[in-house]
């Protein structure tokens, strides 16, 4: 769940590392990236803009702005729950799944079905 709520940031954070390297790369003579002067200026402007959307993804995180477009897993798992008409499927769903949301929806619906 931590690597899952956090993987925006992750992506973000490689990116702007990528930067970084990128920059360090074009930089720094003697390395075994060694650009001749006209890929140099290229690698710089890739490195800076990389950096810029890396710290433009971080920001917008931050903000809230980046969103979800959709509907979630467990939305999708009670909309199919309704259709189910199954009642050995239903019952095992009730009994083992990690979700509470989903066992109380597929109790709900044996509770239905059964009535």
């Amino acid at each position: 769940m931590y690597l899952m709520r956090n993987f925006p940031y992750i992506v973000a954070g490689y990116i702007l590392a990528v930067g970084m390297f990128f920059c360090i790369s074009a930089l720094v003579e003697g390395g075994f990236l060694n650009p001749e002067p006209p890929g140099r200026h290229f690698l710089t402007i890739l490195s800076i803009l990389f950096i810029g959307v890396g710290i433009y993804s971080i920001l917008i995180l931050r903000r809230g702005k980046l969103e979800e477009f959709g509907k979630s897993i467990n939305e999708v798992r009670q909309e199919s729950i309704v259709k189910l008409k199954d009642t050995s499927l239903l019952a095992r769903i009730a009994l083992e799944d990690e979700s509470p949301e989903i066992r109380n929806a597929a109790e709900k619906r044996l509770e239905e079905l059964n009535n």
